[in-house]
């Protein structure tokens, strides 16, 4: 095993022993559905994609939350807000480190999306940059060459009062290469998108092919 997957690894298994949880903390990440849900009965610690089949690699996130709704009660009744702990994610943070080394910036993404505080849940989200798609196609488009990368990501954002949320830090391994697909019988075509998180070129996935 590679130190850079072992590093992986041991990011996830940090969690548990902090003292201050994180707010929304991340437990496991897993390939989405073709609809972009996330199946909570699958864990993937390391993925691979094929940048001749698809442009970024989605991963789907579950996630749960320490954050707790006290409600305030006057009379015989709470008059707080139910969505009081409502989180606005505003920001995703991506760093890489890759073997051969490209020097790809890290990057802060602007995001948007709402996240009950008081309940868990999941999220998905592309792990590529534009800069670091760029260099990994330049560094494997030739053919042949797979580039090892470590993402090492966190997400961002607010409550409804204002106060900072932050997950925990996570790194996922990913190979990288580029290898055309060509369908098995002559005159077949790749057919078209399956859903908004379509899987091909992800983790081994190809495209169904059809005939014209």
């Amino acid at each position: 095993m590679k130190p850079i997957y072992l590093a992986a690894l041991l990011a996830f298994g940090t969690v548990s022993c902090v003292d201050n949880l994180p707010k929304l903390q991340i437990l496991q990440s897993a390939p989405p559905e073709e609809d972009c849900s996330v199946p909570d009965d699958v864990a993937l610690l390391s993925g691979s994609l094929n940048l001749a089949l698809a442009g970024d690699y989605l991963v789907g996130l579950t996630v749960t939350s320490n954050l707790s709704d006290t409600p305030i009660v006057v009379g015989e009744g709470p008059v707080s807000d139910i969505d009081s702990t409502a989180v606005y994610l505003t920001e995703l943070e991506l760093s890489y480190q890759t073997e051969p080394e490209l020097n790809i910036p890290s990057a802060t993404v602007p995001i948007y999306g709402t996240f009950r505080g008081n309940a868990d849940g999941s999220m998905v989200l592309g792990l590529l940059t534009r800069d670091a798609q760029n260099a990994l196609l330049a560094a494997t488009a030739g053919g042949g060459a797979v580039v090892d990368v470590l993402v090492t990501l966190r997400v961002r954002g607010h409550t409804v009062a204002g106060g900072d949320v932050e997950t925990n830090e996570i790194s996922y391994p990913l190979v990288v290469g580029f290898a055309e697909y060509k369908c098995p019988k002559d005159g077949d075509v790749h057919g078209p998108s399956v859903g908004p998180c379509d899987p091909r070129g992800q983790n081994g996935a190809v495209p169904e092919c059809v005939t014209p």
